[in-house]
């Protein structure tokens, strides 16, 4: 019997199977696939539960969730933006963009003021309280995911962006919907 190679952490009895031929190089390789699998599966976990805990510290510390935060941040970024542009920086529906502004606004962190040449037109500015809540709460303001993203390699980003986008294709009929709201669906 020929010796079949094994994947670091496969065990050689899955690796190894009795049967017709060629049965052995695609057990290995399914036992190499499930391991694949089960490492990316972490790998999500963690990004997930590192954005959680992250999540979880900056409620604790600012009474606000992470997504606020990073509403907040952007607004004092670029004080007197509008609800449509908060929502683009932070590829959003305008609606989740607008409810993230209003707790922010409940909280007297931002304000609203009408633009004096066309009174439809609203801007957002951070008020004293707001400015202090930045300095006080954990960054990245922008989450750990976010600022994750932005640290990546533009190479590396694309290809992270091709392999979601196939596996949001895949997933299609659960994700439906879920691209314009926050991560922790807030």
């Amino acid at each position: 019997m020929r010796s079949v190679p094994v994947a670091p952490g496969v065990k050689r009895s899955v690796a190894t199977t009795i049967g017709r031929p060629g049965r052995r190089s695609r057990t290995a390789h399914a036992a190499v696939r499930s391991t694949q699998e089960l490492r990316t599966l972490q790998a999500f976990r963690t990004i997930f539960g590192s954005a959680r805990h992250h999540d979880a510290e900056v409620r604790r510390s600012g009474g606000i969730s992470g997504s606020q935060l990073w509403a907040l941040a952007e607004i004092a970024g670029c004080n007197g933006m509008t609800v449509n542009e908060l929502a683009e920086k932070m590829a959003l529906h305008q609606s989740t963009a607008s409810n993230l502004i209003n707790a922010l606004e409940d909280r007297k962190l931002v304000r609203r003021s009408r633009d004096g040449a066309d009174q439809r037109v609203v801007h957002l500015h951070v008020t004293g309280d707001g400015r202090r809540m930045l300095l006080r709460v954990p960054g990245p303001h922008a989450g750990l995911l976010v600022d994750g993203l932005r640290r990546l390699e533009d190479g590396e980003l694309n290809s992270l962006r091709d392999a979601l986008t196939a596996l949001v294709r895949i997933m299609q009929r659960a994700a439906a919907g879920a691209a314009g709201e926050t991560l922790l669906g807030e």
